[in-house]
């Protein structure tokens, strides 16, 4: 009976843990989706003389980025962003399945997996990591070591109950006063997570 017991026991702790490391792949499967589809590389800058003739053509190299590997949310609020504040301000099909499991999951963080298949080179960076930079120095610190190449955070996604639908935050910062924050909505159509709905939350 005691060794009927020890399997039951370890039968659903390998369950548990399946499970939770089932979700964190679908965290991670939705963020890359994310990032892939909404970090974009600059486009030429035409730089034309008082004539209004071209001078010349800045080409951007390749895209790069640094991405914080843990997962991090804007400074949220589930009393003032409210799920009937998201549906009024630009996020209309957020539901109540991902809205509450998007509280819920980022109560804690993940480590986010590398970003295969990503159009350019991405620098992770961990929490300690980019407290000790900053503290070293602020932002000027950052662009000595990383140059003017963005600096992104993502949320964990809320879920919904369906696995087709999700709702993450984002940011993207390049100084102190250059960036923006992103409540997004995505939907899986083909095995791919694309940006349905789009809310931006704070600019500066």
């Amino acid at each position: 009976m005691r060794h009927l017991y020890k399997i039951l026991i370890l039968s659903i702790l390998v369950l548990s843990n399946h499970v939770s490391f089932g979700q964190v792949e679908i965290d991670n499967e939705i963020i890359a989706d994310l990032i892939k589809s909404e970090i974009h590389q600059f486009p030429n800058d035409t730089i034309f003389n008082r004539k209004g003739q071209i001078k010349r053509i800045h080409t951007f190299g390749k895209l790069e980025i640094v991405l914080l590997i843990e997962t991090e949310t804007y400074l949220f609020d589930p009393k003032v962003d409210s799920l009937e504040m998201f549906n009024k301000n630009g996020l209309s099909t957020l539901n109540l399945d991902c809205y509450s499991d998007f509280c819920e999951k980022n109560r804690s963080k993940v480590v986010i997996d590398s970003i295969g298949n990503f159009n350019g080179s991405i620098s992770y960076l961990t929490k300690n990591e980019m407290i000790n930079l900053f503290k070293q120095g602020g932002w000027v610190n950052y662009h000595k070591a990383f140059g003017n190449i963005p600096l992104i955070k993502i949320s964990r996604p809320g879920i919904s109950t369906d696995k087709n639908k999700a709702f993450i935050y984002y940011s993207e910062s390049f100084d102190g006063l250059a960036g923006a924050g992103f409540y997004v909505i995505l939907e899986k159509i083909n095995n791919n997570w694309r940006v349905k709905e789009k809310m931006q939350r704070w600019r500066s």
